[in-house]
């Protein structure tokens, strides 16, 4: 009986003097960012942006924008997004997925496209078009 009571004894000890780790204090994050005029009147514009969890993924977001206009007044806007997901651990599997939409507008006519990558591989393209109303 004394044994059981010794070994509660000790592992309370072991218990109070050892706590278990937080892991709330570990995470963080950190962010810039530019942007750019041009002489056209349009802009050039990213973004970058880090952050890791208490429990040690990594997530990291750039985004691009840029805004062009042509003499006639016509603009072409793209905007490129790429986001990766890093597991804690050496063979943990990333997950990248990236978005690229451009819209033009060019003499009262639309195009837009959008396409979305997962680790490289399409899951969505769209192309539309669209005249102006007359």
């Amino acid at each position: 009986m004394k044994a059981w009571y010794y070994g509660a004894a000790a592992l309370t000890l072991l218990l109070m003097n050892n706590p278990s780790p937080s892991y709330g204090d570990d995470a963080s994050s950190s962010s810039s960012a530019n942007y750019k005029s041009t002489q056209n009147g349009g802009y050039v514009s990213t973004e970058k942006k880090e952050s890791t969890d208490a429990t040690g993924n990594t997530t990291t977001s750039e985004m691009k924008k840029s805004v062009d206009v042509d003499n006639n007044g016509n603009t072409t806007t793209k905007a490129d997004v790429k986001e990766t997901t890093d597991p804690k651990g050496l063979f943990d599997k990333k997950q990248t997925t990236e978005v690229k939409t451009t819209t033009t507008e060019k003499d009262g006519k639309t195009e837009y496209s959008h396409k979305k990558l997962v680790n490289g591989t399409a899951v969505e393209d769209i192309k539309e078009e669209k005249q102006p109303n007359p």
